[in-house]
């Protein structure tokens, strides 16, 4: 087969734990088109990958994609497609485009449309392994996107937000994480979408996605929530220190490209379906109570682990 089309997640993260194996079919295929949203376009700009061509839609349209992103599948004319999605929608879509060879997970009663496919895993695998197992059908090895190596300054970057608002850690424990680790003489970032906010801490405010990976290639340190920002300083070389609630750090903490700590605390009703809050209660603050628990002190040291003491480290500081 001289050319394929992948159908890439829906969120950074996901699409970030996908590079392994994109970069495996960029060495096997002629050509790779990558059907994404062109909310990520931008992300291929950052970490190019060699034979790939992006065939984007609006995320408004998926997952009933519009007549002319329906056309740009058919006109790339791919031997075969690979749907990285769990969902029913991807195999319809890719098969009203035409692309009969389809393989990918046979979830959602979908199996009948792929030629071939894999039962999803019964333990728990990281997302990374997950899209990674997939190469098995089309009888491919894996080959590790190259990762980043550079100069590391003293600057250390904070991004406190969250595609979902409960999964976030308090804005006011990053702020004092933050005042702490200036006080140890670190220059400290806070990467904002909102230019309101008050704190002692400079400011980025709503960077492009290439101002980001630019400050992270050079930072000390990334602290943040368990989201795509986190994920991208990884894929940038960069130390990270993921704060972990309700989400599973075994599924999408963080990976071996930088050293990285996970602070999380583990509820019996841990990791959830994030169905917030129809299966537990929120903590007075709003937030559920698994990452309520969760202190600076605890965030403060997996941090300060990297920083001097260990800057190899990698494991999961448990509340």
């Amino acid at each position: 087969m001289r050319s394929i089309v992948v159908k890439l997640p829906n969120w950074m993260g996901d699409i970030l734990f996908s590079y392994d194996l994109l970069f495996t079919l960029s060495k096997h295929f002629d050509r790779v088109g990558l059907c994404t949203s062109t909310s990520h376009a931008e992300l291929f700009r950052a970490f190019p990958i060699p034979r790939t061509e992006l065939i984007l839609y609006s995320p408004a349209d998926w997952p009933w994609l519009d007549r002319d992103t329906i056309l740009k599948l058919e006109a790339f004319r791919a031997d075969a497609g690979l749907l990285l999605p769990n969902s029913l929608g991807s195999a319809l879509v890719f098969r009203f485009a035409g692309i009969s060879h389809l393989y990918g997970y046979s979830t959602e009663h979908r199996g009948f449309l792929l030629e071939e496919s894999l039962p999803k895993p019964v333990q728990r695998l990281h997302q990374r392994d997950y899209y990674l197992k997939l190469l098995a059908l089309l009888d491919l090895a894996p080959e590790p996107y190259p990762a980043l190596a550079g100069n590391r300054g003293r600057t250390v970057v904070i991004h406190a937000g969250a595609s979902k608002p409960p999964r976030a850690w308090h804005l006011d424990r990053y702020l004092k994480v933050g005042e702490a680790l200036q006080n140890m003489g670190y220059d400290v970032v806070l990467v904002t979408q909102d230019p309101l906010t008050d704190g002692p801490l400079p400011r980025l405010v709503s960077p492009t996605l290439l101002q980001f990976t630019d400050l992270l290639k050079h930072a000390a340190l990334f602290i943040g929530n368990d989201s795509g920002p986190l994920h991208l300083a990884q894929q940038c070389g960069c130390p990270v220190v993921g704060i972990y609630g309700p989400g599973d750090p075994m599924v999408t903490g963080p990976r071996s490209l930088s050293p990285g700590r996970t602070v999380y605390s583990a509820f019996p009703c841990s990791p959830c379906r994030q169905r917030f809050f129809r299966d537990c209660k929120p903590s007075q603050s709003g937030k559920p109570f698994c990452i309520e628990v969760l202190t600076v002190d605890q965030v403060l040291k997996a941090a300060t682990d990297i920083l001097s003491l260990q800057p190899h480290a990698s494991g999961v500081h448990m509340a």
